[in-house]
């Protein structure tokens, strides 16, 4: 991934941010052909704390998937993970007025992981995969007060037929890049008028990430700084 250093984000927290925040990633592969394949998968993450901490994606994926044969013990497999995005209008820009030298962009962020993967035809396996997702959504999704939908609602004989479709999917995770690209190379009252020109848009989720962003932005600027001194 191109990751220019102004939006290079090396806190392995921000890019587990994005995969706990925006699970539904781009799972891809290449087969025995070299052909690449690619599917929309959502993932939990998961930290395997009786095997020193490994950092784990964990999924189910059907049966008949033609991605699956790809994905059997196979240590170049990439998953990315995007959060929401926006085209980014000049008119934002409050020094646009002045000399109009100003362009759209687009702002996002992104982390590209890069892992071994292993299928895993398990039940408890696939079931334990099935309730830490949904807990995880329903508990993001629900107000306060508000009863959460567990798997365990639906009849067990119903989710033991869905569950013979399925397969579990293990991907340890070796490496990541990740990228918050959201107006840190921007003078400061541009880079505020981005983040209240998409408040005021009702894009409420990028003007935080935009907030944030720039906040860890100013923080490395400070420190190194103050190494210099």
């Amino acid at each position: 991934m191109y990751v220019p250093s102004q939006y290079r984000e090396e806190d392995w927290d921000q890019a587990a941010y994005l995969v706990k925040t925006y699970p539904l990633a781009t799972l891809i592969t290449t087969d025995s052909n070299g052909l690449i394949i690619a599917n929309h998968i959502p993932f939990f993450l998961k930290t395997d704390t009786e095997n020193g901490g490994k950092k784990l994606l964990i999924a189910h994926i059907a049966k008949s998937n033609h991605q699956l044969p790809s994905l059997q013990s196979n240590s170049n497999v990439l998953v990315i993970f995007q959060s929401a995005n926006s085209y980014i209008t000049p008119d934002y820009y409050p020094g646009k007025p002045e000399t109009h030298k100003y362009v759209p962009t687009w702002d996002f962020a992104s982390v590209h992981i890069y892992g071994s993967s292993k299928v895993i035809d398990d039940f408890d396996f696939v079931r334990d995969q099935l309730n830490n997702l949904t807990n995880q959504e329903e508990k993001a999704q629900k107000k306060e007060g508000e009863k959460a939908w567990k798997v365990s609602d639906a009849p067990e004989g119903y989710l033991k037929v869905m569950q013979r479709g399925i397969v579990g999917l293990e991907i340890q995770i070796e490496s990541f890049e990740c990228k918050y690209k959201f107006e840190q190379e921007k003078k400061s009252a541009d880079t505020e008028g981005v983040i209240k020109g998409l408040a005021l848009d009702g894009k409420t989720q990028l003007s935080k990430l935009a907030v944030d962003a720039n906040a860890r932005a100013d923080q490395k600027k400070a420190l190194k700084a103050s190494n210099t001194l």
